[in-house]
This record gives structure tokens, sequence and C-alpha cells, in this order.
């Protein structure tokens, strides 16, 4: 029937996909990690810089998202990271606050409170011009983790300050999601 020929060429390309496919149909990215938290039973936090709050907007907008989320830091300064993160001065000092110690330390933080069971952590240069590490504008590390394994991506997104920390909400949202569906 044209049904079960529709659904199995979405089968096929979901396959085809793989983990790069969170939805077959118009659901957004943040129902479908605090889903995947609600069914995991599984508690997120988030530790935000260049996005501003934007992941944890995100996930709040979503009903019920109470029960999965436990907090988000928006940590623009680094004292604030290393006062409420426990981010090294020395990482601070020698690689700088946009950089992928610095996430990878910003999620464990997050996850050494006992707190969570997944950290997601943003760093990056949103612009429009870059800072006193002269990185390029767009740059940024993204940390997803668990108590077991944190991962730190690097992306150099373009466009502009709305549409780079846009872009990188989304790629955290997506990593903090396609890390919970493969624990």
């Amino acid at each position: 029937t044209p049904k079960m020929l529709a659904d199995d060429v979405l089968r096929m390309l979901a396959e085809g996909f793989g983990d790069t496919i969170y939805a077959l149909d118009n659901t957004t990215l943040e129902n479908q990690l605090v889903s995947l938290l609600k069914v995991r039973g599984k508690r997120l936090s988030v530790a935000e810089s260049f996005t501003g709050g934007g992941v944890a907007r995100r996930i709040v907008s979503v009903p019920g998202a109470s029960e999965v989320y436990f907090e988000g830091l928006n940590t623009y300064n680094e004292g604030s990271k290393i006062k409420r993160l426990g981010v090294s001065p020395y990482t601070l000092g020698t690689v700088g606050a946009v950089s992928e110690k610095t996430a990878y330390e910003m999620a464990l933080g997050l996850l050494n409170t006992g707190d969570c069971d997944i950290a997601v952590s943003t760093t990056g240069l949103a612009g429009p011009k870059s800072d006193r590490s002269n990185l390029p504008v767009g740059y940024c590390c993204i940390a997803v983790g668990t108590k077991e394994r944190i991962c730190v991506y690097q992306y150099k997104f373009d466009g502009c300050r709305e549409e780079i920390t846009e872009k990188a909400i989304n790629y955290a949202l997506f990593l903090a999601y396609r890390q919970l569906k493969n624990i």
C-alpha cells in the first residue's frame, strides 16, 4: 500500500542518516531531548558562556522539562567559570576561556555536583569582533558528557552574532540528544 511504501522509504532514509537524525516528523529538537531524558530517567544541567542561556531557554520552553532539567548556569565571565564550575585559573590563563579544555572543565564542574546525569557546556566567540585570543569569530567548543565520558566538539560557524549563537544552541541540543540516545 502507499502508506507501507512511505514507511519503508522513511525507514531507509532514517537508517541512511544514522546518528545525524533526531526525528522523522516536525518534532523540535528540544522536545525530543526532553522526551528522551524522561524515558531514560536522566537529569540534565547546562553551563553556557557565549550562548547566553539560549540552550536553557529552549529546554525550558518544553512543557514538563522541570522533570528532567536541573539547572542552567550562564557563566559568561571567567571568574564565574572558576567560582561556579571549578574551571582552573591555570586553564583560563594558558588556553583561554574559548577552548576545548575550558568546555570540558565546565561540563565536569556540573557533573561533579552529582545533581545531573548529563551535562552540556558552551564557550565561543559570537562576534562581531574577536577577543584578545585572536581566535576567529564563530569558533566555539561544546562539551557534552556523563560521569563516564565527556566529549568536546569544535566548530567554526559563519554568520552574524545571532546566527552563530543560534547554530551553537542547535548543535548543543543535538549533541546532548545524540549522546543520550547512545547510552
